[in-house]
């Protein structure tokens, strides 16, 4: 069994995918918290440093058994890098809660909509953090409600959207069978 307070420590080049800036956790390393990990091994919780730079992160699956680290732009403009710079990484598995806390606001309005609950409580939990983030950071009293509707309606569209996607394969009719007359 890997040992969860583990440190790893590995350099890798930052790499630009779409607008996102990532490295590649090597395989080895990815091995390691793999197995480390007790709860979550699709995304596993991390937390270290880059060039210096305290981070915390959620690995994601970056192919063939390795994962992959998204570098916040708080550290690669702080540090005045971008793709194709190579930096130091120390990573560690995070072993400590990260609990979404929903305020009582948003859980409020999401509990008037049961759709917009069910579909909120399905979604992943870093994207739950985030929404929590978008929200918390608003900085006036009717911004703050303006969020709290927003992601209600947001909640209640990707229900919809689910649905029809649902309907749509299902009621999707088989091509019917071609018969080829004899000839004769």
């Amino acid at each position: 069994m890997a040992n969860a307070d583990q440190e790893h420590v590995f350099v890798a080049q930052i790499q630009k995918i779409w607008i996102m800036r990532c490295v590649e956790v090597p395989p080895d390393v990815s091995a390691a918290i793999r197995e480390a990990a007790t709860g979550e091994r699709k995304h596993p919780p991390v937390h270290g440093f880059i060039e210096g730079r305290a981070f915390k992160s959620t690995l994601v699956p970056g192919g063939k058994g390795a994962y992959r680290l998204h570098v916040h732009s708080r550290i690669w403009r702080k540090l005045k890098i971008d793709a194709g710079a190579e930096v130091e990484v120390t990573l560690m598995l995070d072993q400590a809660p990260r609990p979404a806390v929903v305020p009582r606001d948003l859980a409020a309005a999401l509990a008037a909509k049961p759709v917009a609950l069910r579909t909120f409580n399905a979604l992943t939990l870093p994207l739950r953090r985030q929404i929590l983030w978008y929200l918390e950071s608003a900085k006036h009293a009717t911004t703050r409600e303006k969020r709290v509707k927003l992601m209600v309606q947001r909640m209640l569209e990707r229900a919809a959207k689910a649905k029809k996607k649902k309907t749509n394969t299902a009621t999707r009719k088989k091509p019917a069978k071609r018969t080829v007359a004899p000839k004769k």
